[in-house]
C-alpha cells in the first residue's frame, strides 16, 4: 500500500504542478498529503478536542473552550483548499490563465475533494483486492509507469502488443468500479489542471489467469504468479519504446527522458544507429551522468537496466526476452469483455 500511495502522490504532483525541482516536489507532496487528510479537518469541526487528541496524542484540558479549538479547525479546513488552489494557479503550466483570479483559486476546493475521495477509494480497495488474490492463490504487483493523457494510449497499446506477441492473448475488458470511479472523480472535480494527465477511458485487459490495469501513475498486474513474473519482465523491457517513465524522482526522470529520443532514433533505423557517433556520444554521456546520480535504488537500477538495453540494441542484439514464449497451461476464466469504442 505504501508503494501505491507513493506512486499515486508522485503522479498527482506532476499532474497538478508540472515539472518540479526536488525541493518543490517535497513541498507539493506534503500539500497533497494534507489534502488527502482533509476529512480529518472536517472531523475536527464536529469534535475539535477529540481530533486534537487523535493527532497529537495529548488531551486538551477542560479549561480550553471547544469553540476556540473549533475556530482553528474551521480555519484550517478552508485554508488548505485555498492553499491548493493558489499553488496550482502559481505553478501549474497546464492550468488556464483565463477567468477571475478568485474563481481559479477556489478551484482548490473540488481538487481537494477529488484527491481525498479518489485516494480513499484506492486506499480501501487495494487491500481488499490483495486479500482476494491471496485467497485465490494469486499475486498482485504494482509496476511504476508514469504517463500523461497523451501518452497513455500509446503505452497501453505497446504493452498489450508485446505481451500478446508472447502468447498472453490479452483482450480489452471493463475494469471494476473501484478502478474506474477514482479516475472519473478526478476528471469531474479536478478541472483543467488534471485533465491533461487523466485519461478519458481507463485501459484494462484480461486473459486466462491474469488481469492488467493501467493507471496514469502505474500498472497493476493480478493473477497467476508465474505468468505475472514473465509479464512484468516483458513490460519492463518494452516500455523504453514508449513515452511512459518507470522512475519517480525528478532527477531520475530527467535522465530517463534523455534516453527516449535515443530509442526513437534507434528504432527508426537500427542499422544506421550502430554507427551514429552522435548517438554513441549521448549514450556515453548518459552513462557517466548515471554514475554521479544520487537517487533511490529503485530509480537508479531502472536507469542502469535501460542503459544496458540501449547499448545491447545498438550492438545489433535483439531484446533479451524476445523469442519463443513459455508454454502455459490453459485456464478457464470469465472475462468482462469491452466492446470497441466508436471513434470520437
Amino acid at each position: 500500500m505504501g508503494i501505491i500511495s507513493r506512486f499515486w502522490r508522485a503522479w498527482a504532483v506532476e499532474a497538478l504542478f508540472g515539472r518540479t525541482t526536488a525541493r518543490q516536489r517535497t513541498l507539493f507532496t506534503a500539500l497533497i498529503a494534507l489534502a488527502i487528510a482533509w476529512p480529518v479537518l472536517l472531523f475536527g469541526i464536529v469534535r475539535p478536542k477529540l481530533a486534537v487528541q487523535v493527532l497529537a496524542l495529548v488531551p486538551l484540558p477542560d479549561v480550553v473552550p471547544d469553540w476556540t479549538v473549533r475556530v482553528l479547525w474551521v480555519a484550517l479546513t478552508f485554508l488548505l483548499p485555498l492553499g491548493m488552489g493558489t499553488a496550482v494557479v502559481l505553478k501549474a503550466p497546464r492550468a488556464p490563465r483565463g477567468g477571475p483570479l478568485v474563481r481559479r483559486v477556489l478551484r482548490g476546493f473540488p481538487i481537494t475533494v477529488g484527491l481525498t475521495v479518489s485516494f480513499g477509494i484506492i486506499f480501501l480497495s487495494v487491500p481488499v483486492m490483495r486479500l482476494a488474490a491471496f485467497v485465490r492463490r494469486q499475486r498482485a504487483l504494482d509496476v511504476p509507469l508514469v504517463m500523461d493523457a497523451a501518452a497513455y494510449g500509446q503505452v497501453a497499446g505497446e504493452v498489450c502488443r508485446v505481451l500478446n506477441r508472447q502468447g498472453f492473448a490479452f483482450c480489452p475488458a471493463e475494469p471494476g468500479w473501484w478502478v474506474s470511479v477514482p479516475i472519473r472523480l478526478l476528471m469531474r472535480l479536478g478541472g483543467p489542471a488534471l485533465r491533461s494527465h487523466v485519461p478519458a477511458h481507463l485501459e484494462h485487459f484480461e486473459t486466462a489467469g491474469l488481469a492488467m490495469t493501467l493507471y496514469p501513475s502505474g500498472l497493476l498486474l493480478r493473477g497467476d504468479p508465474e505468468r505475472l513474473a514473465w509479464a512484468h519482465a516483458l513490460i519492463a523491457e518494452s516500455v523504453v519504446h514508449t513515452e511512459g517513465l518507470q522512475t519517480i524522482e525528478p532527477k531520475a526522470q530527467a535522465l530517463e527522458r534523455r534516453l527516449r529520443p535515443l530509442w526513437r532514433r534507434h528504432d527508426a533505423d537500427p542499422a544506421a544507429a550502430r554507427h551514429d557517433p552522435t548517438l554513441l556520444r549521448e549514450l556515453d554521456r548518459a552513462t557517466r551522468d548515471l554514475k554521479a546520480l544520487q537517487v533511490r535504488w529503485d530509480d537508479w537500477q531502472v536507469l542502469y537496466r535501460q542503459l544496458l538495453q540501449l547499448e545491447r540494441a545498438m550492438h545489433g542484439e535483439p531484446p533479451l526476452l524476445e523469442g519463443e514464449p513459455p508454454a502455459w497451461e490453459p485456464r478457464r476464466q470469465s472475462i468482462r469483455r469491452r466492446e470497441p469504442r466508436a471513434p470520437s
